[in-house]
């Protein structure tokens, strides 16, 4: 057991918190934090790559905050584009991750477990990760 680790570990380019997150940065995101797996429970997601949850953001443009309406359709065609651009960062900052040698994932903000549906369109399902709580605990804002 301890040749594999030793294998695993050879592969591994050494890494800090603050290399993950100014490559982030330079990917375009603009606010990212870390935060500690087994705090934030990712154990159902997976059970080998939860012990650090990265958190990423990224600002919408001032001109759809001014859009009053909530159901503009130029209010989601902006924040579905901030949404993508976020998506992209995250994709490649996966990549750059395992180009370091470390395994990575993308837990999409919206997604649910689709096995706890119970055929009633009304009931709520919570996501795989919150993402406030996440960003709490890396660091990025309180709730409320």
């Amino acid at each position: 057991m301890r040749k594999k680790k030793l294998m695993v570990d050879f592969f591994k380019r050494k890494i800090s918190s603050q290399d993950i997150k100014q490559k982030a940065r330079e990917l375009g995101a603009d606010l990212v934090g870390i935060a500690d797996g087994a705090r934030i429970v990712t154990a159902h997601i997976t059970q080998l790559d939860g012990g650090r949850v990265i958190v990423l953001a990224k600002r919408l443009n001032d001109g759809v905050a001014r859009i009053r309406r909530w159901d503009d359709r130029h209010k989601y065609y902006n924040d579905e584009l901030a949404l993508t651009h976020l998506e992209e960062t995250s994709l490649d900052l996966v990549y750059w991750l395992e180009d370091c040698g470390y395994p990575a994932i993308i837990v999409p903000p919206t997604h649910v477990d689709p096995a706890r549906y119970a055929d009633d369109p009304n009931e709520h399902l919570d996501t795989l990760v919150s993402l406030p709580h996440a960003a709490v605990e890396a660091g990025l804002g309180t709730l409320g």
